[in-house]
């Protein structure tokens, strides 16, 4: 494995380590302001976690072409079902935080299926770090350069 490519898999591993803190923190943070009413700030917390998830991709596209638009997809990947995972345990951990979801009592949140917790996150993901690496390509064409024969 060439250094290249093995920095870029730690890069990943980082990456998700960090979409995954990212996505548990913003999953409590929904929890807790969809209990008091709050859905405007629900959405722009859940609106936030994806633009954080595509700066990370970014970063693993800028630093490995091709192979970082494969990383950034696998990054998701990962950090979507760590997170999915991890679905009861934001929740518990909004309801002892947050005196409104106690009030209102605790109820029981049945886990989404991961296809819709994670979709919209992979393909968005997927489509931003193509396109990054796409322009990224095209940025070095000279539209005006005379071919060389």
């Amino acid at each position: 494995m060439s250094t290249s490519l093995r920095s870029l898999a730690a890069l990943t591993l980082g990456c998700v380590f960090a979409a995954t803190i990212f996505g548990f923190g913003s999953a409590v943070f929904s929890f807790q302001m969809s209990a008091d009413g709050d859905d405007a700030r629900t959405q722009l917390i859940l609106i936030t976690r994806l633009a954080v998830f595509v700066a990370l991709a970014l970063t693993l596209v800028f630093k490995g072409g091709w192979r970082g638009v494969f990383a950034a997809i696998t990054m998701t990947i990962a950090a979507t079902t760590i997170e999915w995972l991890l679905f009861p345990v934001s929740y518990e951990f909004a309801l002892a935080q947050s005196p409104a979801m106690m009030e209102s009592g605790p109820e029981s949140v049945v886990r989404p299926s991961y296809g819709l917790w994670a979709m919209e996150d992979i393909i968005g993901v997927g489509l931003c770090s193509a396109l990054a690496q796409g322009l990224r390509m095209m940025a070095g064409v000279n539209p005006n350069a005379t071919p060389d024969e």
